[in-house]
């Protein structure tokens, strides 16, 4: 449900702009991770590359790199559109992401750093 955002909007309405910059950040972050993945990548892909379907696999990395950049302009830029006003309330749609980080960061919320291992979080071996 959209509202105008004014005094008598509840507490848990929040501005859709800030929602959709938070997801372009994200996007833009994404995008980020998998460049670097990439570098990471490329000497041992150099070497799978003379495999037509690895071949293939590499340059879908790089086309989700692309695209995730893309995605992240159109939201930022659509976004900076949005008045100031325009306010939903995201709960539903938040609580079926089960990354906590992630979570914490679409709402706009500092991420407690006091959490440990925060509930469906990745870890990385």
């Amino acid at each position: 449900m959209m509202t105008n955002f004014n005094s008598q909007a509840a507490d848990h309405h929040t501005p859709l702009r800030s929602i959709l910059t938070a997801i372009g950040e994200e996007f833009r972050e994404l995008g980020h991770f998998t460049d670097s993945f990439q570098l990471s990548l490329s000497p041992a892909v150099r070497r799978l590359a003379l495999d037509p379907e690895c071949h293939r696999d590499v340059q879908s990395l790089d086309l989700l790199s692309q695209r995730l950049a893309a995605l992240s302009g159109y939201i930022l830029d659509i976004s900076a559109m949005l008045p100031d006003d325009l306010a939903v309330d995201s709960r539903n749609a938040l609580s079926s992401i089960r990354l906590a980080e992630l979570q914490y960061r679409l709402k706009g919320a500092p991420v407690p750093l006091d959490q440990g291992h925060l509930s469906g979080e990745l870890e990385l071996f």
